[in-house]
């Protein structure tokens, strides 16, 4: 980032995250990393990153205002992304592009794997739910609740396709006309979907009401009880999982990028 462009930066990240703000999409420390993942993605990326960035954010707030489903296990956390939920989301993007400032050749690709990851798992999560066949363990084939970290569906595994790829189309909108950009996003948020699923189903602290069996994310009292760990480590919450697949999504566009040349 040169001259007047880190200013630019910083000032569009702001906006965009205020806007967020105001539409209660972002809590306050929300807002504050939001501006900072913003311009650091426009900064080093233009363009075509900061609108893959955007849509990955207002689809993914949009969707995250659904209704509940009946029988759906409670996330850990709302629809108002935190600062950590915003960067677990979008920080692997930002330090790619930031690699890629530094002279990192798959800095670019990295990022659209990023990007596209994370909205391939948010569409899975918010469009997975209302599956009309059960969600199944990824780890163990069993039938699980709605919403159960590693349960996967049909229809979740075609949202994470249309959410990639919604990344994608943003990204090529802004000017990058690689015609390989369509495969990274889909080979990357499905590798990133896939990663999210198979740690959240294997590392993620899940819990259970020590009384009525109730499954949670949180390890929040339940009918007056502290409930108890029935999977995973506690210190692996959602938000780490995020990075994991990510981070998952950054390798698979960085690979796609090696391959190519």
């Amino acid at each position: 980032m040169l001259g007047r462009r880190p200013l630019l930066a910083l000032a569009l990240g702001g906006v965009i995250a205020g806007l967020g703000w105001r539409r209660g999409a972002l809590t306050a420390d929300g807002a504050v990393a939001a501006t900072l993942v913003g311009a650091t993605t426009f900064g080093f990326g233009g363009l075509p990153a900061s609108l893959g960035l955007i849509a990955f954010f207002v689809s993914g707030s949009a969707l995250s205002r659904r209704r509940g489903v009946p029988g759906e296990v409670t996330a850990a956390k709302g629809h108002r992304r935190d600062a950590v939920q915003v960067l677990a989301n979008g920080g692997v993007a930002s330090l790619a592009l930031a690699l890629g400032g530094l002279g990192w050749r798959g800095g670019s690709d990295a990022a659209l794997g990023a990007l596209a990851a994370a909205a391939a798992d948010t569409w899975a999560s918010e469009i997975g739910v209302r599956s009309p066949s059960p969600p199944r363990s990824i780890v163990t084939g069993e039938v699980v609740l709605p919403g159960t970290s590693g349960g996967v569906t049909p229809l979740g595994w075609g949202a994470s396709a249309a959410g990639a790829l919604l990344v994608d189309a943003a990204w090529t909108l802004a000017g990058d006309r690689r015609a390989s950009s369509f495969v990274v996003a889909l080979l990357a948020g499905l590798a990133g979907s896939l990663v999210d699923s198979l740690a959240g189903a294997t590392l993620q602290a899940g819990y259970a009401c020590v009384v009525c069996g109730q499954p949670a994310e949180t390890p929040l009292e339940h009918c007056g009880q502290p409930p108890r760990l029935v999977r995973g480590h506690p210190g692996v919450t959602n938000d780490v999982v995020n990075v994991i697949g990510t981070a998952a999504g950054a390798l698979a566009g960085s690979l796609v990028s090696v391959a190519r040349t």
